[in-house]
């Protein structure tokens, strides 16, 4: 099995565990369980783990420059404060990632 999941940094303060889950798509979670852990007890013995994170910050800045951009005609799509909020949301999750509070990653296991 494979997949790519965003999920909140361990060894995180109780305040940066809670600033992690505000800043992160509304999936983020991980009951404070490292995922290597939790992909174990599902039964899989072969895990590995490749770091996306530096590439998961580049993203999320570049879906918020990007947006930015195409400001004109995404509020006439959206509306004004849906696009202002998702703006917000973008600027708050690139900060907490590169703050260190949220990860991305593959992981690859039998």
């Amino acid at each position: 099995m494979a997949f790519v999941t965003i999920f909140v940094a361990p060894g995180l303060t109780a305040s940066e565990y809670r600033r992690a889950l505000r800043s992160g798509p509304t999936f983020v979670s991980s009951r404070r369980k490292d995922h290597t852990e939790l992909i174990a007890s599902a039964g899989f013995s072969h895990i590995e783990e490749t770091d996306l994170t530096a590439e998961f910050s580049v993203t999320s800045r570049a879906w918020e420059t990007e947006r930015r951009e195409q400001a004109a005609e995404l509020i006439a799509a959206e509306g004004e404060a849906a696009f202002n909020e998702r703006q917000s949301d973008l600027d708050v999750q690139s900060s907490a990632i590169e703050a260190g509070l949220l990860r991305r990653s593959l992981f690859v296991c039998s």
